[in-house]
Parts: C-alpha cells; sequence; structure tokens
C-alpha cells in the first residue's frame, strides 16, 4: 500500500477520536459528508458546463475518498462518492489506482450495478504488463467474489496462472484468486490443465507460490474429489524436503519450524487423498509409501512444544500427522510394519497431548483420539490411557468434558464397561456443580442428560448381569432426579418386560425406591408402571402387600404433575383389578379425579370409572375388564433403543455440530460430538397446574402478585454452538423473523382462533403451526401443531413463552429437531391469575441450512376466553352499569364495519364466542343495540379463600353510520381494555 499522508485526513481522525459521545460523532461526520458532497457536486457540475471551476486534484481525491473510506469503516452509511472512487482504479499513479481498487472491494459488492464500470479496469490491469496492476486487480476480485465476476474475470485470471511470463508474486496472488472462485465457478480452470499447472507451481522454489498453490488444490479436491492423483507424488516429496531435508528459505522458517503453513496444507492435502481412495496404504507405491511413512514418523518424534504461542505452528502439524495417520486407518498384520509403528507412535503422543495442562491441546488430543476409535471400531489402542481420559472428564473446561464423555462412550465394550459406567455415575452427582462454578458462554449443563443417557445405552449394551443394569438405572434416577428424559424408563420398561426372570427384582427395588415421601417425577412414572404391572409378584411378603404398594404410589400422588397423575391412575385400576380389597379406596380415588380441573385427568378417571361400571352392568364385563388391564405385551426384540434414537436426535440437532457420536446406517463421518441442553429446572415456588384439587395459598398480600412458574418452560431444548476453530471462534448473525407483509394474514388468523376452537395460527413458506384451544373457567389448554413444510432439518427447535404475571403455565417439552415435512405437537396448560391486556406471546427458536430463526406470534389466548356468562336481569343490569362509572373503568371506542352492521350476527358472536349473558328485556334486536354481563376467571385466591373474578359488562350500539359503538365497563381497567379489544377485533370486518 502506497503510503499517503494528508493533513486534513489525519485532522478529521483526530476529531472523531476526541468525541465524547455518539451525537457528537454523528454531527461531525455529517458535516465532513455534506462538505465531500459539495465538492463532488461543483466539479461534476462544472464539468458538465463545459468548464466554470478547476477539477478536484489527485491529492484532494485521494483525501476525499480515504476519508469516505475510513466513515463507512466506522459504521455509518456512504451513499455517494462511489463513481469518484472507482474513476481512480484507472488512474495512472499507483497511489491512485491502489486507493480505487481499496475504495472498490469495501464499498462495493460483486451484485452491485456500479460494477460494471469497474469491470473493464480490472480487466485493462490484469492483461497489462505492469506486475503492481496485475496484483492489485487480483486482490480486488478475490475480495469481491461471486458467480459473476468470476464467470466475467475467470479467463484472465487463469491465463495469469498458467502463463509462463508471470513473475512468482503474481502467480502466488492469482492461485489465490483462482481458490476464491473456483467454488462459484468450478470450470473456472479444465481439470487436466489445472493438475498440470498445479503440478509446476509445488515444485516451485517459491514458498509463497507453493503454499497458494496447496490451498487452490485443497479447494479443488473438495470439487473434484476423484481427480489430481498425479500431484500425490510432488506432494508427499515436497512434504518430505521440508521435513527431512529442512529445504526451506530462512523467511520461511517459524521458530526452526520450516514454512508449518504448507507443511499443514500438504498433510490435509494426503488426508484428502486417503479419503478418496487414491492413497491407500496398501495399495500406494512402496517408495512413496515408504517416503511418506518416514516424513510422518519424523514428525511424530518430535518433542512437543511448550506452551508458547509460537509453538501454535508446532503443534498443528503434528496434529495433521496425527490425522493422516488417523485417516489411513488400522494397520493390519505384520505389528513390526512402519505402518503399525506409525500407529504406536500416534497413539503415544495423542497421550501425552492429553496430559497436558493447556486445555485447547488436551482437547484436540481426545478428539483425535476418539476419531481413532471411531475408524478401529474398538477402544484397544487407547486403553491403556483409560484412566488419563476420565481424569480428563473432571477437567474444569466444559469443552473437554463433554470430548472426555465422547471418547469414554467410544472405547467402551464389555472389558471395562462396569469400570466406565461406575465412573461416569459418580461424575453425575458433580456435574452440575463443576458446571455451575466455570463462567461460559453457552448452556453446558445438557451433559448431565448426556452422561444419563451415554451411562443407560453402555450399562443395557455391556450388561453381565441385567440386575446390574437395573440398579445402575435406579442410581442415575437417584442422582439426576427429572434430569432423567422418559426414554430411560421406557427403554428399562421394555427389557423388564421381556424378561420375566427380573420382574420380581425390578418390583422389589422399585417398592423400595418409592418408600420415601419425597421422590422425584422420573423415578415415581417408572414406579408406578412397574409395580402396576408386576407388583402382585411381591404380594407373597405381607411387608410389600397389595395395600401396602397403594400407599406407596398413593403418597406421591398429590404432589405429581399431570402426565405422573396418569401413570399412577393406571397402576391404583391395575391394582384395583387385582387386589380386592383395594376396591372401594381406588374408587374414591377415581371418584375425586373425575371432577379435577384438568381435562385429561378428569377424561381418564370417567373412562377408568365407566370401564368398572361396564363391569358391574354387562354379562362380559369382566372378560373385557381383563381384557384391557391384561399385563402389556413383549416388545419386538429387534425394537431399537429409544435412548440411541434420543441421542442421535439430540446430536443432530446441536448447532453447529460436527455430526453424531452415534452414525445412521451407512454412516461415515467419524467428526462428531453431542451438544445437548436441559431446560431450566422448575422453581421450588412453582405450582402444578395441572392438579388443582387442593388450593394453593398467595405469596404476596396483592391479589394479583403472583409468580407465573413460567421459568420452568423458557428456552427447553436449546443446542449449544460447538467450538469452531481450536484457536479460534465465530459468532452467528441475527435470527431471521417474521416477514411484515404477513402481519395482515396473522390478525385474520387471530381472530378465526378467538371465533373458532382451531385453526391456524402462522403459516409460511417454512413453518405452519396450527392451534387447537379450549377453556374452563381461569384454566386452559392449547395444543399446537409445528409441521416443518419444508424438505431440509429445522435444528435447534425451540418455544420459548413470555407470559408475564398474568400467568401460570406448564408446557410439554418438544424435541430438538424437525426432519423434512415432519410435525410435532406440544400440549400447553395455562391458567389466568391476573387481568391482562395483551395475549400471551411465543417465540419459535430453530435453525435451517445454518441459518437461525425467530418467529414471534401471539398465542391464542385473549381475555374472554376466561370469561364465564353471568345471567341477570335488566334492573341489576343497569344497576351495576351505573356502579361501574368513572374511575378509568370505562373503554368505549367505535369501531368501522368494513361490511354492512349486523346486529344479530355480533349477538351470536358476544353470547358464544366471547361467552358473554344477552340480557335480555334491556334491548331489543330493532333498536340496534344490545348488553351482555360476564366475569373474568383467574386462578388467584383471595383472601377468604376463594378464587377471584372480576365483573364485567358491555354495551354495544350501532353508531351514526356503518359502525358500532363499543362501551366496556369492568371493577379493573385491564378487563375493559382487553375485552374491548377483542370486540374491536371481532367486529371490524
Amino acid at each position: 500500500m502506497a503510503m499517503f499522508s494528508a493533513r486534513g485526513l489525519n485532522n478529521f481522525i483526530s476529531e472523531l477520536r476526541a468525541c465524547t459521545s455518539r451525537e457528537e460523532e454523528q454531527k461531525r461526520v455529517d458535516k465532513e459528508l455534506g462538505k465531500i458532497r459539495q465538492k463532488f457536486t461543483q466539479t461534476a457540475s462544472n464539468s458538465g458546463l463545459g468548464g466554470g471551476g478547476p477539477a478536484l486534484q489527485s491529492y484532494d481525491r485521494k483525501k476525499y475518498a480515504w476519508k469516505l473510506i475510513y466513515i463507512y469503516m466506522l459504521g455509518y452509511d456512504v451513499d455517494f462518492g462511489h463513481v469518484q472512487i472507482i474513476s481512480l482504479v484507472s488512474g495512472t499513479k499507483y497511489s491512485e489506482k491502489c486507493l480505487g481498487y481499496l475504495g472498490c472491494s469495501i464499498l462495493l459488492k460483486a451484485s452491485d450495478e456500479l460494477m460494471t464500470l469497474v469491470i473493464n479496469s480490472i480487466r485493462n490491469d490484469l492483461k497489462s504488463r505492469e506486475a503492481s496492476s496485475q496484483c492489485l486487480a487480483l486482490c480486488c476480485v478475490a475480495n469481491l467474489g461471486g458467480a459473476d465476476l468470476s464467470e466475467a474475470m475467470g479467463p484472465d485470471v487463469a491465463g495469469l496462472l498458467t502463463s509462463s511470463a508471470s513473475i512468482a508474486h503474481v502467480r502466488k496472488k492469482a492461485a489465490l484468486c483462482a481458490r476464491r472462485l473456483l467454488p462459484d465457478n468450478p470450470e473456472l480452470l479444465p481439470v487436466e490443465d489445472m493438475e498440470n499447472r498445479l503440478n509446476d507451481l509445488i515444485g516451485e522454489t517459491h514458498m509463497g507460490v507453493v503454499t497458494s498453490a496447496a490451498g487452490l488444490l485443497q479447494m479443488a479436491l473438495s470439487l473434484h474429489p476423484t481427480e489430481f492423483r498425479s500431484l500425490i507424488e510432488p506432494c508427499i516429496h515436497r512434504l518430505n524436503g521440508l521435513v527431512t531435508l529442512k529445504n526451506c528459505p530462512r523467511d520461511y522458517m517459524y521458530y526452526n519450524t520450516p514454512c508449518p503453513w504448507l507443511q499443514v496444507k500438504l498433510l490435509r492435502i494426503l488426508q484428502q487423498f486417503h479419503a478418496n481412495g487414491a492413497l491407500d496404504a496398501d495399495s500406494a507405491d512402496g517408495r512413496l509409501n515408504n517416503m511418506l511413512n518416514e516424513t510422518l514418523s519424523r514428525v511424530l518424534a518430535r518433542t512437543p512444544p511448550g506452551k508458547s504461542a509460537k509453538n501454535n505452528a508446532a503443534y498443528s502439524v503434528l496434529i495433521e500427522a496425527v490425522n493422516l495417520v488417523i485417516a489411513r486407518g488400522k494397520p493390519g498384520g505384520d505389528t513390526e510394519s512402519p505402518a503399525y509403528k506409525l500407529r504406536e507412535q500416534a497413539v503415544a503422543l495423542l497421550a501425552r497431548f492429553i496430559s497436558v495442562t493447556e486445555p485447547n491441546i488436551r482437547y484436540v488430543g481426545l478428539d483425535s483420539m476418539y476419531r481413532m476409535v471411531r475408524l478401529d471400531g474398538d477402544g484397544t489402542s487407547v486403553k491403556q490411557h483409560q484412566e488419563t481420559v476420565l481424569f480428563s472428564l473432571k477437567d474444569a473446561d466444559p469443552s473437554v468434558r463433554r470430548r472426555a464423555l465422547d471418547l469414554l462412550f467410544a472405547m467402551c465394550d464389555a472389558s471395562n464397561a462396569q469400570e466406565i459406567v461406575g465412573e461416569l455415575v459418580n461424575y453425575l452427582a458433580v456435574a452440575e456443580r463443576m458446571v455451575s462454578t466455570v463462567p461460559t458462554s453457552g448452556p453446558v449443563s445438557g451433559i448431565r442428560e448426556e452422561i444419563v443417557l451415554k451411562a443407560a445405552i453402555l450399562a443395557e449394551k455391556y450388561a453381565r448381569d441385567l440386575r446390574w443394569y437395573v440398579d445402575t438405572v435406579l442410581q442415575l434416577l437417584t442422582i439426576a432426579g427429572s434430569e432423567v428424559p422418559d426414554a430411560v424408563w421406557h427403554r428399562v420398561v421394555q427389557i423388564i418386560t421381556n424378561r420375566e426372570e427380573l420382574q420380581r427384582y425390578a418390583a422389589e427395588q422399585m417398592f423400595k425406591a418409592m418408600e420415601p415421601r419425597y421422590v422425584d417425577e422420573t423415578t415415581t412414572k417408572f414406579g408406578a408402571y412397574v409395580l402396576g404391572e408386576f407388583g402382585y409378584l411381591l404380594c407373597d411378603d405381607a411387608s410389600m402387600s397389595g395395600t401396602r404398594q397403594f400407599e406407596v404410589l398413593h403418597q406421591h400422588y398429590v404432589d405429581a404433575s399431570v402426565p405422573t397423575k396418569g401413570v399412577l391412575l393406571t397402576a391404583f385400576v391395575k391394582m384395583d383389578n387385582l387386589y380386592e380389597e383395594l376396591r372401594s379406596t381406588v374408587h374414591g380415588v377415581l371418584a375425586k379425579a373425575a371432577t379435577n380441573m384438568n381435562l385429561e385427568i378428569q377424561q381418564r378417571a370417567c373412562e377408568y370409572l365407566a370401564l368398572r361400571q361396564l363391569c358391574q352392568s354387562s354379562p362380559n364385563g369382566d372378560e373385557v375388564l381383563r381384557a384391557v388391564l391384561e399385563p402389556m405385551p413383549v416388545f419386538p426384540e429387534n425394537r431399537e433403543s429409544g435412548l440411541i434414537v434420543r441421542l442421535r436426535n439430540q446430536q443432530k440437532a446441536a448447532a453447529g455440530g460436527e455430526g453424531s457420536v452415534l452414525p445412521e446406517e451407512g454412516a461415515t463421518s467419524p467428526r462428531a460430538q453431542a451438544r445437548v441442553s436441559e431446560p431450566p429446572p422448575v422453581s421450588d415456588g412453582a405450582v402444578d397446574l395441572l392438579s388443582l384439587d387442593e388450593p394453593v395459598a398467595p405469596k404476596t398480600s396483592s391479589a394479583f402478585a403472583f409468580g407465573t412458574g413460567s421459568e420452568a418452560i423458557r428456552g427447553p431444548n436449546l443446542a449449544s454452538a460447538d467450538l469452531g476453530d481450536i484457536f479460534g471462534g465465530s459468532s452467528g448473525g441475527k435470527p431471521v423473523g417474521l416477514d411484515s407483509s404477513l402481519a395482515p394474514q396473522i390478525a385474520v388468523w387471530a381472530r378465526n382462533l378467538l371465533l373458532n376452537p382451531q385453526g391456524v395460527l402462522l403459516e409460511n413458506d417454512v413453518l405452519q403451526i396450527g392451534a387447537k384451544h379450549e377453556y374452563r373457567g381461569s384454566q386452559g389448554r392449547i395444543n399446537l401443531f409445528y409441521g416443518n413444510k419444508t424438505a431440509d432439518t429445522l435444528n435447534g427447535f425451540s418455544v420459548q413463552l413470555e407470559t408475564g404475571n398474568s400467568f401460570r403455565v406448564q408446557a410439554e417439552e418438544l424435541p430438538n429437531s424437525l426432519t423434512g415435512k415432519q410435525q410435532a405437537k406440544q400440549q400447553i396448560m395455562i391458567e389466568a391469575m391476573a387481568p391482562f391486556t395483551e395475549p400471551p406471546t411465543m417465540t419459535v427458536n430453530f435453525t435451517r441450512n445454518g441459518t437461525s430463526y425467530a418467529y414471534r406470534v401471539a398465542l391464542p389466548c385473549q381475555v374472554t376466553n376466561f370469561m364465564e356468562p353471568v345471567a341477570v336481569n335488566e334492573e341489576a343490569f343497569l344497576q351495576r352499569w351505573n356502579a361501574l362509572e368513572g374511575q378509568d373503568r370505562e373503554q368505549q371506542e367505535v369501531v368501522p364495519a368494513i361490511s354492512k352492521l349486523d346486529m344479530a350476527q355480533a349477538r351470536e358472536w358476544i353470547s358464544t364466542s366471547l361467552k358473554f349473558a344477552i340480557i335480555d328485556g334491556l334491548d331489543s334486536q330493532a333498536s340496534g343495540s344490545l348488553s351482555a354481563a360476564a366475569t373474568y376467571r383467574t386462578g388467584a385466591m383471595g383472601p377468604n379463600g376463594d378464587k377471584l373474578s372480576v365483573g364485567c359488562l358491555v354495551r354495544l350500539e350501532a353508531s351514526d353510520g356503518n359502525g358500532y359503538r363499543v362501551r366496556v365497563r369492568a371493577v379493573h381497567r385491564d378487563v375493559s381494555v382487553a375485552t374491548k379489544n377483542c370486540l374491536k377485533m371481532l367486529l371490524q370486518v
């Protein structure tokens, strides 16, 4: 870059740096932009008049161009001056041309229309004999890229790359530029021509040219995997020369490592050849194979450097050499063969890596060991380092712990399963504490669920005694509790059901596990199922009789969640069928559950009661009862474990992940790491909305100052980001939201859901959300159906509810991903605890093809959903209406009707959809007015123990013109506002 110094530019930069506020800087920038615009405008005007003023001198043009570039780099929009900067490209002075290309690279994009003004200048410079002009043009083309520019400039770039007249510096930049353009234009160079030219470039003496050519070869191999086999030999010779002979100029020696960047590229190229089968260790040329073995042996024999940052280059060469040894696969035959010795060297080097204190190096060592085990298919080669890997499981760095967990899972077999599973169970007890003491930028507590899944899978796979397997799962349940996914106990149930000799032992252990008063939800469900199915096997022991089993289970019923209550009720019914002495007790429990506020519990209890009545009233009722309540049948033996499916799905959904630790059939890529996130636990103050048999006391004196409990469902299933480069990182962009043009249609859908119990909540080209909702009193149930309309997988799928302090909510967990055309269902239980003016909202988050999406939409939950009609006579209505006058209790608005007025239709909507009672006798249909009354129900308890309600009155009148006059009065202002808004939404059609 030519040096340029201008006092005006220096002063401008100094003044900007001296600004003390954003506003001051903006003011100074606007002033300077105005001045530059005036100069450019005067020059253009004078040129158009054929004179009248001098043109800008070269010094001024460069000064103003530099100011515009600097302003743009500060983040301000620059919407003029582009033509003046482009004109510098065709300047005769190097300083002008250099500045012009710099400005084009920064201010323009390849798709901009102004690019047509600069293409000819770029082509002329590429064809010129001036090396400096050629280099500037190549840099500009590489910076801009794009398919159009690649097509236009590709032949000229290829010409410089293949021309023998180009100097080394030009050839280097031409190779880099070609690498940049190749993905957009794979036909930039014919394969044969590129192969011949790369053969010459890799043999060059100029290390810069060779390094650039190696980068171009890497890109070409990714586009044409089966080509360029003739370049294997020159790559090995060049690598051998660097490692063995140290054929490298002093300028490219980096702390005694000859050109480490080129070594890394060559090692990666050889890995690509191995992956494509072009450099198989058994079929490759013997001479080349020996040379490669000798080269790798020398690299691996180097003493690992220390901690200094300057040693990163040496480490990178060692790591890529190990990766090449891994890529060559497990050697067969003689243990004295060079390939086998290389393997031993690589394992020994990795053992040193995982023993150092530097977390980056330890992570790389664990990652390489993991991939080696995955490719080998067994962990024999690394078993001797098991203790070191187990020690890494307790590392302070979460990424190291995760990779150690992956490696332990991969290297486990029948010989070390009990030890590894035992260590995982022991580590699970402290995993949460270790996570909470280490700062991290992403969620890492999901490692607990991952430990549970992997420990359960290993215990099942390598169990010599299934009792040990059952005991291990119980330990996991005891330690992790509700963090254990249901898939774990579902799988254990399958095994117990299929193994008759295990059933009594499992029932006995679950009886003991259920005896304490407080047990987590997962253990309760597991215990209820096992005792309901196999508890009869324990009845010969008086201390575990049927009555005692019922007592042990029933003590957990009151505090259980809705899904757990459902399992418990089923267990009770099965006990009812087995133990005659329990029938009256079970009948009482079912009768009480039949009046439960939760519809699901109520329906289940009613069905069980009806089943018992059928048994008593029907001649073949006993047969029906036995058929319904008979033990579960044996599960198919070839059924895939739900744990493996769950773990695989979680890993597929990991944002930025490298793949799956559990590959599907045919998968070959070894690079994988689970990225799981755990939903936040429910706080102690969160109340189970779904079991409201017993009243819940408020925590504050205010009638509506209740906790929402919504923290329990905010942000479930978020996938944590991958680590990225081991010596760097990456950051994501702003998520894509809903198109603003969709807003009118969303309003139509919302109105339809106000009128109907089901409908569309949101739909675009990517996602469709359907809704089905029902309400009773202060409680409601919303079923949401998420449909992936694309053929791509939506990863990191999660829903964040924003309910404020007006609601208590519970929501089912969603899968971490939605595959193409897949649908997922989520049930949300919601209870109104206070008046509100706006419906609760949710944000649907997911990633598709690396792009993040965040769709925010309101739930179909309006204030009128929690209304109950109140039938009063006209006198009582008027008395209450007058009593509610003033104090901001009335809301009124004239709502225009797009079509003609229809009071009959409005009357039907208000009575059926908004759940108001129409006051007959006060208004006649011919008078063009109507009155209605309702009460807004909440789940908040008043001082007397009753749930609080808010009365609401509505008057609707036909106004002058084509519209309705809406008047709403309520004790609480928010109820008035929200009800008026619902009426407005309903009537404005």
